[in-house]
């Protein structure tokens, strides 16, 4: 495994690990990629830890080998809230990721090589609820790409009193069973 790989890895786990020094929040999601250049798909995944208004993200993807360009992504990003609209939240996203070129030897590109470190800057919209759909976009800066991703995270231990991160829990009122009078 590739060193830089490894070092993004266990970057990844101490986060994750060390969530309690961040965060009483932690969401997790999956997301569908589009990449228009290339033309190409790939599943993602991710999870999110908030802090106030700036969220660490760790995210992996894979563009199989349907697509021309096989390869994958571990990186992370960060995400800080620019402005609410109701229940929405809108956000700027800066991301570093190291980058498997699988099929880079096929390519005619000069630069083309199996390891590279990639950097991006996006915007974003998700809801302040439990279950969150997402929408981003990004651009590349290597490979002068842009991409579209859509998504969905559900976040554990959330609030939904305020109605600021929240939601989906309702109050009922205690049943009657006429069994038990």
């Amino acid at each position: 495994m590739n060193i830089y790989l490894k070092y993004t890895l266990i970057t990844i786990f101490v986060l994750l690990f060390n969530i309690n020094s961040f965060s009483q929040k932690l969401g997790v999601g999956v997301s569908a990629i589009y990449n228009f250049q290339t033309e190409s798909f790939a599943p993602g995944l991710r999870v999110e830890i908030p802090y106030k208004r700036l969220s660490i993200v760790p995210q992996v993807a894979y563009y199989p080998s349907f697509n021309k360009i096989t390869e994958y992504y571990a990186g992370l990003s960060l995400h800080l809230n620019l402005f609410y609209v109701k229940n929405w939240a809108f956000y700027g996203l800066v991301h570093g990721s190291y980058n498997g070129w699988i099929n880079s030897t096929a390519s005619r590109m000069e630069n083309a090589k199996y390891s590279n470190w990639d950097g991006e800057v996006g915007v974003g919209l998700t809801t302040r609820k439990c279950l969150r759909p997402f929408i981003e976009y990004r651009y590349n800066f290597k490979w002068k790409e842009t991409n579209l991703r859509i998504g969905v995270m559900y976040f554990f231990w959330c609030n939904s009193k305020n109605n600021k991160g929240g939601g989906g829990k309702r109050k009922h009122k205690a049943m009657h069973c006429p069994a038990y009078d």
